[in-house]
């Protein structure tokens, strides 16, 4: 892999927004601090500007980690505490916690994959075969980490944020380059799940797009988003 070159930290003065920016892409800045930072950025173009030159820096850093292929009982201890629901689980850990999904952004997200030793395809033995994405949206209305892996077509998802309105439905898309979006099928009650996509689906996971929409009761009945759409992510190879 080509080493992209370093951001040097000043190349933003360093004042409070920038400080700021730097703890809520690290998912640190909680609270009322968090939601009111959030609304700035949706308003302020050179407040976003900083937050996106963070995560950049962030992901940079994750860049410097070796690989190390971890004993393979580690992936299914971590796969247990990410995607098996609190019902499931009774015992109380970080990849469980709401709180530590919920301030994770994308950036924090890959690093804290990197950084946790979890290399998938290190460990299956062939590179490409994980993707994950953060799925969120501007409104904050409703995110989802999603973890997917092309070698069982299996797809897990990790609700932290959201749930639909009575009479309604949140319904997963998947949208590949240019082409209309694809139904996944509905998200389920519980916050994590598991699904299995289809064969003619599989190859165009990589580089694709999850998107979540607001739908009637049961999904929809068009084949095509009828209600809005809520929130986005890209599915990054690990």
């Amino acid at each position: 892999m080509t080493k992209r070159p370093t951001i040097p930290p000043h190349a933003l003065p360093p004042d409070d927004d920038d400080i700021l920016a730097g703890e809520y892409a690290l998912g640190v800045l909680q609270g009322e601090a968090r939601e009111a930072l959030t609304r700035r950025i949706a308003d302020d173009p050179g407040l976003s500007a900083k937050l996106r030159f963070w995560e950049e820096h962030f992901v940079q850093l994750t860049e410097e980690i070796a690989p190390v292929t971890p004993p393979p009982h580690v992936l299914a201890k971590i796969e247990n505490r990410l995607f098996t629901s609190r019902q499931q689980s009774a015992r109380p850990s970080l990849w469980n916690s709401l709180g530590f999904w919920r301030g994770l952004a994308v950036a924090s997200l890959v690093a804290v994959v990197a950084i946790g030793g979890w290399n998938y395809s290190l460990q299956q033995g062939a590179p490409g075969q994980a993707l994950v994405a953060e799925v969120a949206g501007e409104q904050g209305l409703v995110k989802l980490v999603a973890f997917y892996d092309e070698k069982s077509g299996e797809l897990r998802i990790n609700r932290t944020e959201g749930s639909a309105a009575a009479g309604r439905s949140f319904e997963l898309w998947l949208i590949a380059g240019q082409d209309a979006p694809v139904s996944l099928g509905v998200l389920p009650a519980e916050t994590t799940s598991r699904h299995t996509v289809p064969v003619a689906l599989r190859g165009k996971f990589p580089n694709g797009v999850l998107a979540i929409s607001d739908e009637p009761q049961g999904g929809s009945t068009t084949g095509a988003p009828t209600g809005a759409v809520l929130a986005t992510g890209k599915l990054t190879e690990i």
